[in-house]
């Protein structure tokens, strides 16, 4: 808490202020200061000595030595007062000495610590001007430039529950230039290290904590005064997500710093210090880190099948995560690779028939899915299922997972009739396992939502989506960002059903949702930007829908850059919206793509729309060759089947259609190709996009093989 009194803003107290009152805790209270809160400390040490003048600590020590115990404050500290004061006023100290260390010519530390600094005789937010919290009280902070966050118990964090240092720790990073600086008590630092090693997990979870909107404080009315700051301002998922990045910087600190320990002590070739870099990785692949998690790996690899061998329990796990980072990547074909050695080895060590070779399977399934390989994904799934429904039973939730794998299998190779009976299975165990009111029974309605939406039944669709939406709100809340999933899909449905204005409703409901929950800058929110301005722009409500895509534009720029294939897309339709002159209209395909907005927390992949003068001003490469032009056989989106198509591979397109003398039906610019890959027996050609794999196989009558294509599409690529 803070006075408006200037020097409260601005002063702190020393070094050895916190010694000598610590030392008089111990004096006064011998057998118990262990035990003492802060607030104890308050009510039984600094109001008795602060009663009579009524006033703050900070005075009591100007009076005795203005110049030696007070001074101009460096660290903002941030606590919980229901922290062991003993415990608090030692990581202080701590802090000072480290920094002592580290600079030894540094000005000396002032620590701006609330119990000293406030008149406890009185309560000092009271009459505070709304506007206080978001100016003074953050500019202050601003301008002590550095704010210490004591973490205590580490397994469940005090302060991420309490308003006030939510607030604190907000003000500090939200500043450009001031520090935030998270200790630990000593004692809490070996356990960490502990915990560290034995499961990522459990260090994880401090993260998931931070629910600002959840935060009590002690006084109610501190309480409301903050939480209308905060919503006037930043809003609850800005802070929320402030505050999760931060701890999530210092926790990876944590876990290198325990990494590069065990290196000093010399045991970076133990089988202990693998398993360590093998903890941080599935931290750091959690959090998006793949690159770091990869190194990782690769380092506690070697370690491993020297220790264990290569048939050790230990390797496999670790060619699964290699599997899984490479796969968060988009880079399939090492993912299937790690996960083929993670299959061999469980194989032949537990068996065909173990939970463990089942998940591997789900796991290659799932990559041979995201790389566009349905047919090798789905025999893989059957195997899981298999090994699952065996081992695990019928019933369980394992087994609903695969059942579900195997509907979106279905589903991306457009065999709906296919899909939805095993998305059928998948909900029918959540309901009797779950229940019908459970979050993971409401992702089984959405599943089956898309379905129906792709196969074109929209009142089924609606229905199902409505469901998932109605579940997510009872047991997430109103503001989650799976209730604003739903209500996303929700407005493709109505969308494609060509009711705008239920539509729209729903578009910006979710929008409302992921802003609030996630903040403006995140790619979810620009996404539903760019999907609500799309449908403007179909209404005819050119400004709003300028609007829209100008503000999805800034945050994809932001977010993932101006070379994202995400980015050009927006940037297109907005020049379209605006009439550029060097923009045209958006080209459709008839059947086989289609934008699909479906509601996720990860980027979507947006539609596959194409401008063809503003692509001619981005063209690259090939322009030095001819075309290559000939028949191939294509895979249907919504059929499994193959059909003939005539195609012609120029310097900016690959296009196809039905003949040679028509127009082709679809051109895939590629700016958009992601890669241009064989399958392992070269009988198919996989052309990536994002969000789509097209396939294609040899044609009777074309005199130009798969390799020719697959190479001179990868030619045009690389130039």
């Amino acid at each position: 808490m803070a006075d408006t009194s200037e020097h409260r803003l601005t002063d702190g107290v020393s070094v050895g202020a916190i010694r000598a009152f610590l030392a008089d805790l111990k004096k006064e209270f011998p057998d118990t200061y262990t035990k003492m809160t802060t607030e104890d400390a308050c009510k039984q040490l600094v109001v008795p000595r602060t009663q009579q003048d009524n006033c703050a600590y900070v005075d009591l020590l100007r009076k005795q030595s203005p110049h030696e115990h007070v001074g101009k404050a460096t660290v903002f500290v941030s606590h919980a007062w229901r922290y062991k004061i003993a415990d608090v006023l030692n990581v202080l100290l701590e802090f000072a000495e480290e920094q002592r260390v580290r600079k030894e010519d540094s000005q000396p530390v002032f620590f701006w610590f609330d119990l000293f600094m406030n008149n406890q005789n009185a309560n000092v937010t009271a009459n505070l001007p709304q506007e206080w919290w978001s100016t003074t009280f953050k500019e202050s902070i601003a301008n002590i430039g550095r704010v210490l966050l004591v973490l205590m118990p580490w397994r469940d964090p005090v302060p991420l529950t309490r308003a006030w240092c939510l607030w604190e720790i907000f003000c500090g990073v939200s500043n450009e230039g001031t520090e935030v600086s998270i200790r630990l008590p000593k004692s809490e630092e070996s356990e960490l290290e502990a915990a560290i090693r034995e499961s990522s997990k459990s260090v994880m979870d401090t993260l998931v904590l931070v629910q600002a909107q959840r935060a009590e404080a002690f006084n109610p009315r501190d309480k409301d005064m903050i939480f209308e700051a905060i919503q006037n301002g930043v809003g609850f998922g800005a802070l929320n997500q402030a505050v999760k990045d931060q701890l999530r910087a210092w926790c990876l600190s944590k876990m290198v710093a325990a990494v590069e320990a065990m290196r000093a002590r010399g045991e970076d070739e133990t089988r202990a210090f693998a398993e360590l870099c093998n903890q941080v990785g599935l931290v750091l692949d959690d959090f998006g880190e793949h690159d770091g998690a990869i190194a990782y790996y690769e380092t506690a690899l070697p370690i491993l099948l020297r220790t264990e061998g290569e048939n050790g329990e230990n390797v496999a796990a670790l060619y699964n995560n290699l599997g899984t980072a490479y796969s968060s990547k988009g880079e399939y074909d090492l993912a299937t690779q790690y996960y083929e050695q993670d299959l061999a080895i469980t194989v032949g060590v537990l068996g065909e028939k173990h939970p463990n070779t089942g998940m591997t399977y789900n796991n290659l399934g799932s990559a041979y899915s995201s790389k566009g390989d349905y047919d090798r994904a789905i025999e893989c799934f059957q195997k899981a299922l298999a090994i699952t429904a065996e081992t695990l039973g019928e019933k369980h939730q394992s087994t609903a997972d695969t059942y579900n794998n195997l509907g979106g299998a279905y589903r991306c190779m457009g065999e709906y009739d296919m899909a939805i009976p095993f998305y059928e299975k998948a909900l029918a165990i959540k309901v009797e396992k779950l229940g019908e009111k459970h979050p993971s029974t409401a992702a089984s309605y959405g599943n089956l939502g898309l379905a129906y939406a792709d196969k074109g039944e929209y009142d089924r669709a609606i229905s199902y989506h409505g469901l998932a939406k109605e579940v997510f709100v009872e047991t997430l809340g109103e503001k989650h960002p799976h209730t604003a999933d739903s209500c996303n899909n929700l407005g493709v449905a109505y969308k494609n059903e060509g009711k705008y204005d239920e539509a729209i409703e729903h578009y910006e409901k979710a929008l409302a949702i992921r802003t609030e929950a996630l903040g403006e800058n995140h790619p979810s929110t620009a996404t539903s930007y760019f999907n609500l301005g799309l449908l403007h722009d179909e209404c005819g409500n050119k400004e709003q829908a300028h609007a829209c895509v100008q503000q999805a534009l800034g945050v994809f720029e932001a977010m993932l850059g101006p070379d994202h294939p995400n980015t050009r897309k927006v940037a297109r339709n907005l020049r379209r919206i605006r009439g550029d002159s060097d923009s045209g209209d958006s080209e459709h395909d008839d059947g086989d793509a289609q934008q699909e907005d479906t509601g996720s927390d990860q980027v979507q992949a947006l539609a596959s729309q194409q401008d063809e003068a503003d692509e001619a001003d981005e063209r690259q490469g090939c322009s030095s060759q001819q075309p290559l032009v000939g028949w191939l056989q294509k895979r249907g989106r919504r059929r499994a089947a193959f059909r003939p198509c005539w195609c012609k591979l120029d310097d900016s397109h690959f296009a196809y259609g039905k003949s040679a003398a028509r127009p082709p039906k679809r051109r895939i610019s590629l700016l958009d190709v992601l890669s241009a890959e064989l399958a392992q027996d070269n009988s198919e050609l996989h052309v990536a996009v994002p969000k789509r794999t097209f396939i294609f196989r040899s044609d009777d009558r074309s005199d130009t093989t798969l390799a020719e294509w697959c190479r001179a599409i990868n030619n045009c690529l690389n130039e």
